[in-house]
């Protein structure tokens, strides 16, 4: 399983989505539209650990879990990280990151998914 290459892949998918390295060669952060709005962290490992944003509820129902934890320095802001254990946390972290790109896409970006 090449967790972080699916990731990566994944998060490069959306409309206007970017990598950059502001912290460093080791952690991939994913912005979307032409600030420096971030919608994920990419951390190669070992273990491979993604950071992103829920909404409270989705946020609650994910701390339940044993691979997420709030995340260093943002989790007051509604940032969690998960490791990637197997597949599984693998597909629910996908479908988080979905989640994190649509809150923290600018409205044009939303706006013209839409249309």
């Amino acid at each position: 399983m090449d967790a972080a290459g699916s990731i990566r892949e994944f998060a490069l998918a959306f409309p206007q989505s970017r990598e950059d390295h502001p912290f460093g060669p080791d952690a991939h952060v994913f912005k979307v539209g032409g600030g420096s709005t971030m919608f994920a962290i990419l951390g190669d490992g070992p273990p491979v650990s993604v950071t992103l944003k829920l909404t409270r509820e989705e946020r609650e129902v994910a701390l339940e879990l044993p691979f997420v934890s709030e995340a260093r320095y943002v989790g007051r802001y509604g940032w969690i990280t998960a490791r990637i254990e197997d597949e599984d946390c693998l597909e629910a972290t996908l479908e988080w990151m979905r989640e994190s790109y649509w809150l923290k896409a600018p409205e044009d970006v939303r706006e013209a998914a839409w249309a």
